[in-house]
């Protein structure tokens, strides 16, 4: 029962960092100035990903018998979610880039913590790996893009296995 609720909060904080990156990117767009139009379809790209690991995460959940409503809040990796959406959602003047770094970043820490959790199902911890790589080729072409702008080049932070 435990490993059910450990799964379950789990899920909760997946489906919230992948609704916060939804949301983050889409605002990102909107506030594209002209010189950034170009990202239009990497972020695009994003929202999609984000859309289909969430439903994902929703379907194992359903497969178990949770409903959705039951996987829409937030679960104990609650810090790392909010610098998800803190990233995103900042006023702060900065390139769009930098901020897609960040988000990405603390979403990698995010998978990170919740893929470490002990009494994760196995199958989920495996959606879980396979996704987290995911998240990390997503921050590889934001540096790429990043390269191509004339951004410094950066050391990449540790590709957690």
């Amino acid at each position: 029962m435990e490993n059910l609720k450990t799964t379950v909060e789990c899920l909760r904080d997946l489906v919230a960092f992948h609704s916060e990156r939804i949301n983050g990117y889409e605002a990102l767009l909107n506030r594209l100035t002209p010189d950034e139009q170009h990202l239009t379809t990497l972020f695009e790209a994003f929202i999609k990903q984000s859309i289909n690991m969430r439903q994902e995460l929703l379907d194992i959940g359903a497969n178990w018998g949770l409903p959705e409503t039951q996987l829409v809040v937030g679960g104990r990796f609650g810090l790392a979610w909010s610098v998800v959406k803190a990233v995103f959602s900042s006023k702060m003047p900065s390139y769009s880039l930098d901020k897609c770094k960040s988000g990405e970043n603390a979403l990698l820490i995010a998978y990170h913590s919740v893929e470490g959790t002990d009494g994760l199902q196995p199958a989920l911890r495996l959606v879980i790996n396979r996704q987290k790589r995911e998240v990390i080729a997503a921050r590889d072409w934001i540096a790429h893009f990043g390269r191509l702008q004339g951004q410094p080049v950066e050391q990449p932070l540790a590709a957690v296995s």
